[in-house]
């Protein structure tokens, strides 16, 4: 195998690793604390929106920390258009001392869900995976642009 062909190996298996480990970040520490995937990263990339929440909203996981809900059924309003869909927050971000349940804080929503804000450190955790996915993507394509140029004969 040509040297350029060695490169292009070489990179493409560190862009390979390096998708393997965002990937693995992104999915595997939301599910060790007992929390959504991507929470962090979604919340971050979200629109903010307004919610209307269910009658009731269910408990999600109860971990060492705080208490994960998830509210089946939440409305919002983003860019225009409303949506249904389930609202994943901590427990303490839902006042339910009234006869309705609202939201303390800013939701946002991505897709179909909307997030309450997560701890600061998913937060971080989960942006980092997402842009060293983006970095090995990144890396991958310079790398395959470089492969298709011709090569200088000398």
């Amino acid at each position: 195998m040509s040297v350029r062909g060695e490169k292009l190996k070489g990179r493409a298996t560190l862009s390979l690793v390096l998708v393997v480990i965002a990937a693995a970040v992104l999915f595997l520490i939301g599910s060790a604390s007992q929390q959504p995937a991507g929470w962090g990263a979604a919340y971050a990339f979200g629109k903010p929106v307004t919610l209307e929440l269910p009658t009731t909203c269910g408990t999600e996981t109860i971990g060492s920390g705080r208490t994960t809900s998830a509210c089946k059924g939440t409305r919002w309003t983003a860019g225009g258009r409303e949506r249904t869909g389930t609202l994943y927050a901590y427990r303490d971000q839902i006042d339910d001392s009234g006869s309705a349940l609202t939201f303390k804080g800013e939701a946002r929503a991505l897709f179909g869900r909307a997030y309450g804000e997560p701890a600061a450190w998913l937060t971080w955790v989960h942006v980092g995976a997402v842009g060293l996915a983006a970095l090995a993507v990144l890396i991958l394509l310079v790398s395959l642009l470089l492969a298709a140029v011709p090569g200088r004969r000398r």
